[in-house]
């Protein structure tokens, strides 16, 4: 599978993927972590633009932090 790491394009496909579902937006809108101040749209554990555009996001890859909790 194809892997995308662009923090701007996934940020717009989990918004997008949460407004076609009707599911509540979870990660973070300016895409860092609430607990360790990671971007979770970037760097080795990043979500990449094919995941933010098919799953909810609802953790941190870095820290393991919960959004919906």
């Amino acid at each position: 599978m194809e892997k995308t790491i662009d923090p701007q394009k996934a940020m717009k496909a989990q918004n997008e993927f949460c407004k076609k579902k009707n599911y509540p937006h979870f990660a973070p809108g300016d895409g860092r972590c609430f607990k360790c101040n990671n971007q979770i749209y970037s760097g080795e554990r990043a979500i990449s633009v094919e995941r933010a555009n098919s799953e909810l996001i609802t953790g941190c890859p870095y820290c393991f932090y919960s959004y919906c909790e």
